[in-house]
């Protein structure tokens, strides 16, 4: 990790953009670590905070598409082959399968927010073959909270931006509150424009 902190400051937001767009095509790097440094650099006036927030959800929504054109064409037995090389196995593809055949597009909102599930949730929307730009809509939607977040909560912390890391199960609770806000938001303004057609 200190590797990929120090290329965050030789390199900026180009290092940023290539984490967080690894790390949401299902590649192990906690976007913990990147977009709460990317808050620290914000606080010594390195980093622009829109700037960041921006450059991470285009990098989410990339990683993501990557994600789910792998398992729209790779499928199951990609996942078999080479899923043991970045920790994804066989009972993570089930979860967020369950969870994606269960709730469709809202499950890839709600995913999105939840760390150990959120970056493989793009994997078995490919293998089902859901709309694509429904996919991509989803995405940025779930990408916003987690991101804007952590972005936030990074630049707040300043040089005591690891507590992140030390307690990510309080901030865990903020992000799913902020989702469950932001997917009932969704849904009634969805349902609204659908009886007003």
């Amino acid at each position: 990790m200190d590797t990929l902190l120090q290329l965050m400051e030789s390199y900026g937001y180009i290092a940023m953009f290539v984490a967080m767009a690894l790390e949401n095509a299902n590649i192990p790097i906690p976007s913990e670590v990147v977009l709460g440094f990317a808050g620290f650099l914000i606080s010594q006036q390195i980093f622009s905070f829109w700037t960041t927030f921006a450059v991470a959800c285009v990098a989410g929504l990339v990683g993501s598409v990557i994600s789910y054109w792998l398992g729209s064409y790779g499928g199951r037995p990609l996942l078999l082959k080479y899923g043991k090389y970045i920790f994804f196995n066989e009972r993570k593809f089930r979860m967020a399968e369950d969870l994606f055949n269960k709730y469709g597009g809202i499950a890839v909102i709600i995913c999105r927010c939840l760390p150990g599930v959120r970056t493989f949730i793009s994997f078995p929307a490919g293998v089902a073959r859901y709309p694509f730009w429904k996919f991509a809509i989803f995405t940025v939607i779930g990408t916003i909270p987690w991101t804007l977040l952590l972005v936030w909560a990074g630049s707040l912390l300043g040089s005591h931006w690891r507590d992140l890391i030390q307690y990510n199960h309080i901030f865990l609770m903020a992000v799913i509150a902020v989702c469950v806000v932001a997917t009932v938001v969704f849904v009634w303004h969805r349902r609204r424009r659908r009886n007003a057609s």
